[in-house]
């Protein structure tokens, strides 16, 4: 029995490999312009036997008709207006059209395909724009470079350059479309546009598959733009002559249009020097509105890669920002600042410590003002990489519209720009508190419903933002408890014995990695009192840093102290740790932390801490990575737990150092908010808006 399966089986893949091998055979033919082949793989027009082919790691399950189909498609050039092989078309339908068009169906070296309409008999539309300075000289740093590419020398085109012969043109454009998307086929067509480029020193656009002229030729998937570039040059090649002064082909009888400022900083956004690429990025931001975001989806499309130094979705920011600052523009609005505001965002971009940022973003809260925040956020956005300033412009945007909402809501013009930019961020399509700026209109007072309802504009996008600002402002919030509270960390086995535990693991673990994976295990599974022992244990222990003291910050939440990797810093830590117990311990260091949650006689401030729990477990403001900020938050937690005796059936720690990512103390925060309000701990109303965070 097992024999005869094992039969059939190897008979099935020999079919299977069979079939595929004969399809390979006629698609080899049809590259090399065997007319014959295409009459035979009209026979499988109309057969459904399937087959599986392979696109890269995908199994795809089709069938010959369908294969056959595509292997016509892929080798010949027919106008629709000679024949569209698609579901319908039949075998007979196919075989009647190479009989009808048998002699005027020929195979173009210019393609490596069939057609019947040579690409000097075809009209395309075109547009021919001067290469910018910055292109063009890029261009011919690679001169010598994109000249001696085998695909140059194979097809003869340096010696056609060499001759100052223009066919070289129409060589290149035919090389581009030679290199066209074939199933499983892929070809990197830079290089090709490139040398066109440095030969006439322009940029030819021509339309692609949807009609619209593309720009960028090489990152065109469909072939419809390289056909149509190789339908121009066959058609004005030879009008192109060698002009020695820019040393690249020129033809007299084409309009070329002058390369427009907007044109020139695109191109520079790709500089590799980071100045050149921000200022040109910030210069565009600028400009105008419509043309802007034209081209930006232009280069969206293409993919064109750029500096690392702008933001991570250039084109969508740019699209957003120019449309900002021209409507502040517009309204008389400032989206430069001053340079002292300037320089205070410089700081934030920089290395503070957790006090000195602190300082500064608590500054900013205070002192910005509704007529200067647009300008905040204009460059935090043009920023976007600078993790630090993304970070604290989360934080300082959040509390700052909080305590200025009731002069926002109160004040059309202000209402009316932070719902456009409520709009504009939320369009970024990138992660942050960017796309939360309408939760702050939840359960509304009448007298901001009534201050939307009142706003008249004829700006779609704020129109449409009135209509949502209204639906969340009558939308009322009601504190709902976590479901599932606990991790893990709830079930571990404790480490009763930690220096046992410890001193087994050396002596049985020589391995450093093996070694490093045992006590990061070890030390996640720690309680409080037996950080101090856990401390002096690995601290001579030849493993990395970041293993040794992580679980500090991830899972006891003291991520505010400073660097513990500092020796200064880890003897204090550990001095304090004998002295103190565990709730003035956490005391001592809210309060080295400037984390204020006392009265002026030392004792509790809820409403004080209210508001910590509330704000300071920040998300970034555009970006960030998708992570928080714990800024001292679990700590005051700790704080609370200690004080009322309680955990609020969360687990004793933050976190699992070794196996868990993404902690947050916010849901806890939440339930403490309610926890300190419906206890009647709270002197004051919290009336404030929600946070950027709120769920």
């Amino acid at each position: 029995m097992k024999r005869n399966l094992l039969i059939i089986l190897i008979f099935f893949s020999a079919n299977i490999f069979a079939q595929n091998e004969r399809f390979e055979f006629l698609d080899y033919q049809l590259r090399k312009g065997d007319f014959n082949a295409l009459n035979e793989v009209a026979e499988y027009f109309d057969s459904k036997t399937e087959l599986t082919e392979y696109l890269g790691y995908h199994i795809i399950k089709s069938n010959e008709s369908n294969l056959a189909k595509r292997l016509v498609r892929e080798n010949s050039l027919f106008l629709d207006s000679e024949i569209i092989i698609d579901s319908t078309t039949t075998s007979s339908d196919f075989k009647r059209f190479l009989k009808d068009n048998k002699k005027n169906i020929t195979f173009s070296n210019l393609a490596n395909a069939f057609l019947i309409t040579p690409f000097d008999k075809r009209k395309t539309d075109y547009e021919i724009i001067e290469i910018t300075d910055f292109k063009w000289n890029s261009l011919k740093v690679k001169r010598s470079e994109l000249l001696n590419f085998d695909w140059v020398r194979k097809n003869g085109i340096d010696s056609l350059v060499n001759t100052r012969n223009p066919l070289a043109l129409l060589k290149t454009a035919s090389v581009l479309l030679k290199n066209r998307y074939r199933f499983d086929e892929y070809y990197d067509n830079e290089d090709a546009i490139n040398l066109i480029q440095l030969l006439t020193k322009s940029q030819i656009a021509v339309p692609n598959e949807s009609g619209e002229l593309s720009y960028h030729l090489d990152k065109d998937f469909y072939e419809q733009s390289k056909i149509n570039l190789v339908a121009f040059f066959a058609n004005n090649y030879k009008n192109y002559k060698w002009d020695e002064s820019i040393n690249a082909f020129s033809n007299n009888k084409l309009n070329v249009k002058e390369v427009d400022k907007e044109k020139t900083l695109f191109e520079m956004l790709s500089s590799e020097n980071d100045t050149i690429a921000q200022s040109a990025f910030i210069s565009l931001t600028r400009l105008d509105s419509k043309k802007v975001s034209k081209m930006s989806d232009q280069y969206r499309k293409a993919r064109i890669s750029n500096n690392y130094i702008l933001p991570s979705f250039e084109f969508r920011f740019l699209k957003q920002l120019v449309y900002l600052t021209n409507y502040c523009k517009e309204n008389s609005i400032d989206f430069e600042s001053n340079e002292n505001l300037k320089s205070q965002i410089e700081l934030l971009k920089t290395k503070l410590t957790f006090n000195e940022r602190k300082q500064l973003e608590d500054k900013l809260i205070k002192n910005l003002t509704l007529n200067d925040i647009t300008a905040f956020e204009y460059w935090s956005l043009i920023y976007e990489k600078s993790w630090s300033l993304t970070y604290s412009a989360g934080k300082i945007l959040d509390k700052f519209y909080s305590k200025n909402w009731d002069e926002l809501t109160n004040n059309p013009k202000h209402l009316e720009t932070y719902l456009l930019k409520s709009r504009l961020f939320d369009d970024l399509g990138i992660i942050g508190f960017c796309n939360n700026y309408l939760v702050k209109f939840n359960d509304s007072s009448q007298q901001i419903i009534n201050s939307i309802e009142n706003l008249s504009t004829t700006n779609q996008k704020i129109q449409t933002q009135i209509e949502k600002a209204l639906v969340i402002s009558k939308t009322p919030i009601s504190f709902q408890e976590k479901e599932k509270k606990s991790w893990n960390g709830n079930t571990f086995e404790r480490i009763e014995d930690f220096e046992k535990s410890f001193s087994d693991l050396v002596i049985k673990n020589r391995d450093s990695t093996e070694l490093e994976d045992k006590i990061s295990f070890l030390l996640s599974r720690i309680k409080y009192s037996q950080i101090g022992k856990a401390l002096q244990s690995v601290e001579n222990l030849s493993i990395q840093d970041k293993i040794k003291y992580s679980f500090l910050e991830k899972d006891f939440g003291f991520s505010y102290i400073g660097d513990i990797e500092e020796t200064k810093t880890k003897s204090e830590f550990l001095e304090n740790y004998k002295i103190f117990n565990e709730l003035d311990f956490y005391k001592h260091y809210l309060k080295r932390g400037e984390i204020i949650i006392t009265n002026s006689k030392g004792k509790l401030d809820f409403d004080k801490i209210h508001e910590i729990l509330k704000y300071d477990i920040n998300s970034a403001f555009v970006g960030g990575g998708g992570s928080t900020k714990d800024n001292g938050v679990y700590s005051v937690i700790k704080v609370l737990e200690l004080t009322f005796k309680t955990t609020l059936n969360y687990p004793n720690k933050l976190c699992s150092s070794d196996n868990m990512y993404g902690c947050t103390s916010r849901s806890r925060a939440i339930e403490w908010m309610n926890y300190l309000k419906v206890n009647s701990h709270l002197k004051m109303e919290h009336n404030e808006p929600v946070s950027f965070a709120f769920e």
